[in-house]
This record gives structure tokens, sequence and C-alpha cells, in this order.
């Protein structure tokens, strides 16, 4: 496996544990308080405006995970584009040479981020820990409260009483932020840029 892939499945495996463990719990908190609006005896606007609030807290945490990729993604292609400079210049000849120190340069590049990927996680746990739930207790009244470590049932509905087939909305705010096919515009690094003649 070449140093793109290999750090793509990291990023993937830090995507993936950053939604399951500091995430998801917020998003789960967020719909619960927001399932709360609807059980009050609050108008339509200050239900609209109840349920947003609650939602918010879902939105800024997944705004900031995706500016943390985001980030990375511009620091690691910034970095191979150095490499190309550095090595093609305004040169529009590609050697075999130059391209084994672009390749090189490139998978230097992704090597040092992945080092990096540890301290990227800390730092987004450390300020996600102000919007998680205050506690695992959130879940009590729910699906997953269980009492002797039994999951509940749903009792089964007659026929034609079920819910239309298909996927269920996303509420407004929790759509998802977490990258979840590595860092993009990396497939293109190793080969430069085309360059003019008149940029030559």
């Amino acid at each position: 496996m070449d140093q793109q892939r290999i750090f793509q499945a990291e990023v993937q495996s830090v995507s993936s544990r950053v939604e399951d463990e500091l995430i998801s719990p917020i998003q789960g908190y967020a719909y619960k308080n927001a399932s709360a609006c609807f059980f009050s005896k609050l108008k339509r606007s200050d239900r609209q405006a109840c349920v947003q609030a609650a939602l918010n807290p879902a939105s800024q945490a997944s705004e900031y995970v995706q500016s943390e990729f985001d980030q990375l993604s511009e620091r690691v292609n910034r970095c191979a584009q150095t490499c190309q400079d550095d090595i093609y210049g305004f040169s529009t000849k590609q050697t075999p040479e130059m391209k084994e120190k672009l390749e090189e340069c490139t998978k230097n590049c992704m090597f040092k981020a992945s080092r990096f990927l540890p301290e990227m996680y800390e730092r987004i746990q450390k300020n996600l820990a102000p919007l998680q739930p205050p506690s695992s207790e959130f879940v009590k009244g729910t699906i997953l409260d269980t009492k002797q470590g039994v999951r509940p049932t749903i009792p089964s509905l007659g026929q034609g009483q079920g819910l239309p087939a298909g996927p269920s909305p996303l509420l407004p705010g929790l759509t998802g932020a977490i990258p979840t096919s590595g860092i993009p515009g990396l497939e293109n690094l190793g080969s430069p840029a085309p360059i003019s003649k008149e940029d030559a």
C-alpha cells in the first residue's frame, strides 16, 4: 500500500473515531433536547426556536470538526504544491528523476501529516468537551434506557400500521460533516500542473 493510501486510511480512522466517540453523543443529546420541545405547551414559533437552540451545539460541533479536517487537507496540499514548485519550478520538462523526487517529497508531506493526527484528535476532543452530554444518564427515558442490561423491544405493528418505507429525514443542522473518504484533493498529488508556454 503506497503512502497516499496509508494516509487516507489513517485519516478515515480518525474521522470514524471522532464521529463515533465525540460527535454522536453530542448529536444524540441534541435530538433528545429537541424532542422535549414538542412535549411542552409552546407556540409554533417558540417551538421552532426551542428546536433550533437544542440542535445548535451539534451544528457547532460538526462545523468545527469539518474545519479541522479542511485545514489538514489544505496544509497537505500546500506542502505538495511546494514540492512541485521546488522541483519543477517554471520548467515544462518532467524527467524521471524529477518525478521520483516529487513523489518522495509528497510522500514526506503525508508522512509528516500522519504524525500530526493524534495531536489533532486530542485537540478536537478537548474543544468538544464542553458540548458533551453531562453524563451517560442522558439516555434515560429513551429506547436505550435499559434495566438489567436488556434492550427494550418495540411492539410489532399490524398490517398497514407501519411507517412508510424509505430513509428517515435528518433534522436540520445534523448533516454529516466529517470526511468519509480521506482528504479531498490528494488523488492528484505527484502530477504537476501543466505550464503554458507563456508561463515558461
